[in-house]
């Protein structure tokens, strides 16, 4: 009799929980302290997005970046869709392009690439639109794109956007970056400045945190799809169970690392435990923490 009660009970539940999940958004928030930077600094991560819209045109994602006023906007890759179902998506395409070009109207916006990104790059033959006319979209949009490559901000701040190769993704086998491989890609970080690596996939964080940057910012897992207490994420984009690095703020070496969550979805077309997130970090002088 009882099991005939809640077994519907929390059928009903968790298909609220997936319902609600996989259409709104929270924004999770970060603080770090840091001796290397000049003023208070507060940024915004925007990774996964995969075409998603919240609200007619993302109105509600972006009023709530508007809300947070930050400094800037990093975008962690991902925020289109390469392909679903062998079709191409161009339509994900439009939605990033409209996102960056409404943000870029009131914040700088510094956008690294995700291997949906870089899919286009790889295999141009598969799809209804180039690499380069994408990116010159998102740039004539407003985006400054980091593929491989940086810039300093004024506040002492370096923003280094690092691109995986196509065999780092395979869903098959673990091909690590050789060593050294982020030194020949980005050169050396600089050694005044407080330095966020953009990098999409977590999966390699050892090897990140190898180059010394201050803070690591990741995404590509979606959270793990479903999250459980205590387990975290449950599953990776390449079906392994219970990732690392699924989503949340890391320590690796002596790099923080913050995965995001992601805001879209891809694959699978579900989020349980786990609503789409836009990261908001504050980046505040050491001797201010504590003092609000």
């Amino acid at each position: 009799m009882l099991l005939s009660f809640f077994i519907p009970a929390a059928l009903t539940f968790a298909a609220g929980v997936i319902l609600s999940d996989t259409h709104n958004f929270t924004v999770k928030r970060y603080e770090i302290e840091s001796d290397k930077v000049r003023k208070n600094v507060r940024f915004l991560q925007i990774s996964d997005l995969h075409g998603m819209n919240y609200g007619p045109a993302n109105q509600k994602l972006v009023a709530a970046v508007k809300r947070l006023k930050p400094d800037f906007v990093l975008m962690t890759g991902d925020i289109m869709s390469a392909k679903e179902l062998g079709k191409s998506i161009p339509d994900t395409v439009d939605t990033a392009e409209r996102l960056i070009r409404d943000i870029s109207a009131d914040f700088p916006v510094y956008f690294a690439l995700g291997n949906h990104e870089q899919r286009v790059k790889w295999r141009p033959e598969i799809f209804d639109f180039s690499y380069e006319d994408m990116m010159k979209r998102f740039m004539d949009a407003g985006a400054v794109i980091l593929d491989n490559s940086s810039v300093i901000r004024y506040e002492g701040i370096g923003i280094y956007g690092f691109s995986l190769e196509k065999e780092h993704y395979l869903k098959t086998k673990k091909i690590k970056p050789a060593d050294g491989f982020l030194n020949r890609a980005l050169g050396n970080r600089s050694r005044s400045c407080y330095n966020i690596l953009l990098a999409h996939d977590p999966e390699f964080a050892e090897i990140y945190a190898a180059w010394n940057p201050d803070l690591i910012l990741s995404g590509h897992y979606h959270g793990g799809v479903a999250r459980l207490p205590l387990l975290g994420g449950m599953i990776s984009p390449k079906f392994r169970p219970f990732p690392k690095y699924s989503g949340g703020r890391y320590k690796v070496k002596d790099s923080d690392m913050i995965v995001s969550c992601g805001l879209g979805m891809h694959t699978i077309h579900l989020r349980f435990n786990n609503p789409g997130e836009l990261v908001c970090i504050d980046l505040r002088k050491k001797t201010e923490i504590g003092k609000e």
